[in-house]
Order: C-alpha cells, then structure tokens, then sequence
C-alpha cells in the first residue's frame, strides 16, 4: 500500500505485527483528507453531491404541507417507482441499439437488467395498500386530475415495447426465419432465441404491474367507478388484454397443438 501525504509517500508496513495498528492510525491522522468533498455542489459529503439528495429529498411535501401522514409514502413510492421506471427505459434503449447491430448477448442483458428494475415497482403497488380507502381520498383531494396512467415512466416503457418488436423482427428478417421456426430450431438461433425469451419477460412483467396496479385500484376506491381523469375502472381491466409480442405468446399454442396432433396422430 502507498499513501502520498504532502509532498511525501508513506510506506505502511502491511507485513508486520504492527501493520494493522499502524493503518489505522494513519487513517485517523489523514481523516479529513479522505472524508472531505472534492466534487462541486451542495451536501457535506460527495455521496450527497454526487446524487443530489439535497434536491432529491426535497421533492417531496413537507410535514406541515401534508394533507395527510399517509401522503408521505404515497409520494415517496410514486416518485421511486418514477426514477426506476426511467432507469428501465433507458436500459431498454440500450438493449435495443444492440439488437439492431445483431449483439444478442448485451440485447439479452440489457433487458434483463430493465426487467430487474421493473420488480421494485411492481413490490411497492402493496405498500400503497396500507393506506385505508377513507385515508386516500383525503390525499385524492390534492391530486387534481392525475392519474397514474400519465406515469411518464410507465408511458417511456409503452413507447418502447413495439419498438424492440420491430428490431426483432428485422433480426428475424436478416435471419431468413419466422418466429414459429425459430423455437422449434432454437439450439441454432440461440441467441436469437433468448432475445426473444426475454422480450416475453418484459411483456409479462409488464401484465404483472397492469394487474397489480388494477388489484390497488379496486382494493382503494372500488372496481365500478370513475378515477382521477374521469376514466372508468374498467378500462384499467380492459388494458390487460393489450400485449407487445402477441405472436411469440400464440406460438406456444401453436407448439402446443402440433404436440398434441403427434400424439393422436402416433395412438391411432
């Protein structure tokens, strides 16, 4: 190990009995060089200037402007699920400029790393139902006509579902395969394969957040009435049946039906 101080580099002895001691030491001795901010921008530490908390945590109401206690975690689980959601998309741009220059191996990656920041928001639509229905309508009453369909995070993962279907299919395409081909020669079009795999892990996780978010719904103001926007309940039940990659869901039917077709065909 070595140390610059000043304008003179010290060698601790990190062989010796004394090693540990002495490390310590100087550690204690140099504590400010270490501990004291070096980037710009406001906060005591550059933990807090690199991230911001400062701005970050002053997005949120004060105590005294609460229009209930309950508002706080309505507001921290809305604006975390925001940035993961943003953190999501802009994986999914990535794995999609890497699915058009045909690197299936990142493509894959990328979207898996989307698909792990997808979970959280789907975990925290259950913390939003420890707020009572009597309690949440204190809070509705601050909320104007927002509605969660307008999640800007939420709206970015809409907008870039169908395009990593387009950039599939061009793979496809440049291939010289279809999709029910390429299932059934899976092994040869790996990679193709497993980008296809995990798109339906981001559609599912996709209908996962659809449900969860309709269940919290019906659970705080009721599955027969109208939202924020003027929008009726049910056409959050109606969304569930919208899917990005409808085709790669109906060749397991279709897998399915050939399967048992064999069958019948090898018992008569």
């Amino acid at each position: 190990m070595k140390i610059r101080s000043g304008h003179r580099i010290i060698r601790p002895n990190t062989y010796g009995p004394d090693s540990t001691w002495f490390t310590r030491w100087f550690y204690m001795a140099h504590r400010d060089e270490f501990t004291k901010p070096i980037l710009p921008g406001k906060g005591a530490t550059d933990y807090e200037r690199y991230l911001r908390t400062d701005e970050l945590l002053a997005l949120q109401k004060s105590p005294a402007e609460l229009l209930h206690e309950d508002e706080m975690t309505f507001l921290v689980v809305h604006q975390s699920s925001e940035l993961l959601m943003k953190g999501a998309a802009f994986e999914l741009g990535r794995a999609l400029e890497a699915l058009d220059r045909a690197d299936y191996g990142n493509s894959t990656r990328l979207i898996r790393r989307a698909i792990s920041l997808l979970e959280p928001p789907i975990g925290l639509l259950h913390v939003l139902e420890t707020i009572t229905p009597y309690d949440y309508h204190v809070i509705r009453a601050g909320l104007g006509h927002g509605s969660g369909l307008d999640s800007p995070g939420f709206l970015s993962l809409l907008h870039m579902g169908p395009r990593l279907g387009q950039a599939f299919n061009a793979q496809l395409g440049l291939a010289g395969i279809a999709a029910g081909d390429l299932y059934r020669r899976h092994e040869e079009f790996f990679g193709l394969h497993d980008v296809a795999e995990r798109l339906l892990d981001f559609d599912e996780r996709m209908q996962l957040f659809r449900f969860h978010h309709l269940k919290l719904t019906e659970r705080i103001i009721g599955g027969r009435v109208v939202g924020t926007m003027g929008t009726p309940v049910e056409v959050l039940q109606q969304r569930m049946e919208s899917w990005f990659y409808k085709d790669l869901w109906d060749i397991r039917n279709q897998i399915t039906a050939a399967a048992n077709q064999t069958k019948t065909e090898r018992q008569q």
